[in-house]
C-alpha cells in the first residue's frame, strides 16, 4: 500500500508510465453533498488528470469511477475526451437513499409573495428620483456601490428589492422627498424580510415523525429539525399536496472504461500487459450466475434489517451481485479519526467486488480519490497491491488508521 498526502494533479504526473493495472475511483460527485466544498471542486471533470489516469493504466487496463446520476455525464464526456473507451455502465442499487426533494405543498405555505407591494415601493422611489433630478449611477455613486443596485430599487422587473430602513432614510434626505404615505410600505415590507408565510404557521399538526418507534428523524433535510406532520392550509398548497421536486435516490452509477491496446488486439495486450479483461468468474452474480452490471447493495431474498424492503425483486435477486445484508455501510467501516468521519464511504464488499473484477491477482490499483481508504482497503484483502492518493489531511489520516494492522486485525476478528 502507498498513499500519497496532496492534490492528485500533483501527484500523478510523478508517477510511472503503464505502472498500474486498473484506476478505481470514487471521485467527488460534484453536487455538494452535506455541504462539503470537497464535493464541487470540478475535479472530476478535469480532462488533465483523466489523461495523467490513461497515462500510468497499462494498456488494456479498465477504469471504474462512482458518479452521481445528474452529473455522471460530465465525467463520463471528460474521460471519453481524455482517451478512454467508454465499455459500459454499472448501477450500484440501495435502500438507504433518502428524499432530498422539496414537498410542494410545505413550500407553498411557507412562501411570501410581497411582489405586488415591492413594485409598489419600487414604483414610487422611481418617481422620487426622476423628481429630484436623479439617476440610478448617482445613486449608486452615493452608497459607493459598483454596481446596478439603484435599478433594482426603480425596476419593475423580477429582481426588485425595497431598500434596507438605512438605506431608505439616507435616500430621503439625499433626494430630499416627503415619504409619509408610503414609509409604513417600507416598514412592513422590512420588517417581513426573511420570513415565512402566514398560511405555514396555521397548518394543523396530524402527527410526528419516527424513527424506530421514537420521535425524531428530520423530515425535511438534516438542518430543518422539524418531525411535525402538518396538513396543508391554504387552498393552493391543498391542490398540490402530494408532489414533490425530487424522487428517493437508490442507485449510483460507475462508468466502466477501458484504455486502448494500442496496436495489439485485445487479446494480444492481454498476452502482453496481463490486463484488458474482466473477471467474470471471480464475481459471480448471488446464485452463481454470470454477473451483471447491476448491483444489488442488499440481499432481497433474506430477511432484511427494519425499514429496509423484503423481496423487492422477488426470486430473481440470485442473478445479481449482491453485498452485505445491510441497508448502508456499516458502522465498523465508518472509522473516525480525531474527531472526524468520512461523508460518504462506500461498502467495503462493494469495493473488494469491482477491485476483483478489474484487477488480476497481484496487480496494482490506483485510487487518486481514496478518502477513507477503502479502495486500498478492498485490494488488499483481494492480494493486490494500491497506490491511493488523498488531499485532505483528515481524510487520509482516517485511510492510514484503517490500512494499519491492529484496525485489520479488528476488523477480521
Amino acid at each position: 500500500m502507498t498513499l500519497h498526502l496532496g492534490d492528485s494533479l500533483d501527484i500523478l504526473p510523478a508517477l510511472s508510465d503503464g505502472s498500474v493495472d486498473a484506476v478505481i475511483v470514487d471521485p467527488p460527485y460534484e453536487i455538494g453533498i452535506a455541504g462539503r466544498d470537497w464535493d464541487r471542486t470540478g475535479i472530476a471533470y478535469n480532462v488533465d488528470l483523466w489523461r495523467e489516469c490513461l497515462r500510468v493504466l497499462k494498456p488494456g487496463g479498465h477504469l471504474l469511477s462512482f458518479g452521481a446520476p445528474r452529473t455522471y455525464h460530465r465525467m463520463v464526456c471528460a474521460v471519453e475526451d481524455a482517451g478512454f473507451h467508454v465499455i459500459d455502465q454499472l448501477d450500484w442499487i440501495y435502500t438507504h437513499g433518502k428524499p432530498k426533494g422539496a414537498d410542494l405543498a410545505r413550500a407553498i405555505d411557507r412562501h411570501r409573495d410581497d411582489r405586488e407591494q415591492v413594485l409598489q415601493v419600487t414604483a414610487w422611489l422611481a418617481a422620487a428620483r426622476d423628481a429630484a433630478g436623479w439617476t440610478n449611477k448617482r445613486i449608486d455613486s452615493l452608497f459607493g456601490f459598483r454596481g446596478n443596485m439603484a435599478n433594482l430599487w426603480t425596476t419593475q422587473g423580477k429582481a426588485a428589492i425595497v431598500p434596507n430602513p438605512s438605506q431608505w432614510a439616507r435616500l430621503r434626505e439625499a433626494l430630499d422627498f416627503d415619504d409619509t404615505t408610503i414609509l409604513p410600505l417600507v416598514t412592513e415590507l422590512n420588517a417581513r424580510k426573511g420570513t415565512i408565510g402566514e398560511a405555514w404557521g396555521k397548518r394543523e399538526v396530524i402527527g410526528h415523525r419516527t424513527v424506530n418507534g421514537k420521535e425524531g428523524g428530520n423530515v425535511y433535510g438534516q438542518f430543518s429539525g422539524d418531525t411535525r406532520i402538518t396538513a396543508p392550509h391554504s387552498e393552493t398548497a391543498k391542490q398540490w399536496a402530494g408532489w414533490n421536486t425530487a424522487l428517493k435516490p437508490a442507485h449510483d452509477p460507475i462508468l466502466l472504461a477501458r484504455k486502448s491496446t494500442g496496436y495489439d488486439s485485445l487479446v494480444g495486450g492481454l498476452l502482453r500487459h496481463g490486463v484488458g479483461g474482466l473477471n467474470v468468474a471471480r464475481c459471480p452474480a448471488s446464485g452463481g450466475g454470470w454477473p451483471t452490471n447491476i448491483l444489488l447493495g442488499h440481499d432481497c431474498d433474506e430477511p432484511c434489517p427494519p425499514g429496509c424492503p423484503i423481496r423487492e425483486v422477488g426470486g430473481k435477486a440470485a442473478s445479481y451481485p449482491i453485498f452485505r445484508l445491510e441497508p448502508k455501510t456499516p458502522a465498523a467501516e465508518r472509522v473516525e479519526v480525531d474527531g472526524v468521519r468520512h461523508d460518504t464511504p462506500k461498502p467495503l464488499g462493494l469495493m473488494r467486488w469491482l477491485v476483483r473484477l478489474a484487477c488480476p491477482l497481484g496487480g496494482t490499483v490506483l485510487d487518486w480519490c481514496a478518502g477513507s481508504g477503502t479502495t486500498g482497503l478492498a485490494a488488499r484483502r483481494e492480494g493486490m497491491n494500491a497506490v491511493l492518493i488523498e488531499r485532505h489531511r483528515p481524510y487520509a489520516q482516517i485511510a492510514a488508521h484503517r490500512l494499519a494492522e491492529p484496525y485489520e486485525q479488528a476488523l477480521l476478528a
